[in-house]
């Protein structure tokens, strides 16, 4: 069985070519995340992602999001994967699974034995859902592929509480600043079944989905049934930080 501290990665939005967006951002979590875990840094770890890039074959054109998957392992292989999201549109349908546990370490990282969240996510495809939310001591900590987020009736936008287990989101780091200039307070919280009950709108932002709303948890409807401003607000802001964020998935390296 795969161990948490075998490898650590990072998805990016990707342009089915040679770039991908928030690249900064996310190579500075794969890091942050390989130190937490004890994975030593490559100090060549770039030419080692562009002599991956070089050797991996690019799947067909498709309709969609493309992803690219960095992955550095124990022995400082670094290694890459690209596919197609496979994420309808809103509204999204979401059933509750119990959330996968491990040591305080390794918690809240892309580490390596990541087949809880992928069983999560068939589960929840296999009984009719979209998207899978991960639950722990009664609050929603995750997502299989997504960060969790609502409006309450109040006007307060919340997201779980890192002590949860849920992962930092690169994605949700780019929209901070459409919430602030919106004027939509973030509170970090445990999101309980009476806070999501209560919710005027329930979301999901991550590379793999963007950014989609709910209608359902479980069979039970949330938020008002229709659009919500979270996700208007939101989803312009991706749309916008898209346009800007592509960059080259390899640099200071000739990767020819």
């Amino acid at each position: 069985m795969a161990s948490p501290f075998d490898s650590v990665f990072t998805t990016l939005p990707w342009n089915g070519a040679g770039d991908v967006a928030f690249r900064p951002k996310h190579i500075s979590r794969l890091q942050n995340h390989s130190e937490r875990l004890g994975i030593d840094w490559p100090d060549d770890f770039e030419q080692r992602l562009a002599e991956s890039v070089i050797s991996t074959e690019i799947p067909e054109n498709q309709h969609g999001m493309g992803l690219a998957s960095i992955r550095l392992e124990r022995d400082g292989t670094v290694s890459i994967s690209y596919r197609w999201a496979e994420c309808p549109p809103s509204p999204l349908k979401a059933v509750s699974q119990q959330a996968p546990r491990w040591e305080s370490q390794v918690m809240g990282s892309k580490h390596g034995d990541w087949l809880p969240y992928s069983a999560a996510r068939e589960a929840a495809l296999s009984s009719g859902a979209n998207i899978a939310l991960l639950v722990h001591d009664g609050a929603v900590v995750d997502g299989d592929r997504c960060t969790p987020m609502l409006l309450d009736a109040d006007g307060v936008a919340h997201v779980s509480v890192s002590s949860g287990g849920g992962i930092d989101s690169v994605t949700l780091a780019v929209l901070l600043p459409a919430l602030e200039q919106a004027g939509i307070p973030l509170h970090h919280s445990r999101l309980t079944e009476t806070l999501l009950g209560r919710a005027r709108e329930v979301i999901v932002v991550g590379s793999g989905c963007g950014v989609a709303w709910l209608s359902e948890i479980d069979g039970q409807p949330v938020g008002t049934g229709a659009l919500g401003p979270l996700h208007t607000i939101l989803s312009e802001a991706l749309d916008t930080a898209l346009e800007n964020g592509y960059s080259p998935l390899v640099v200071g390296v000739d990767s020819e």
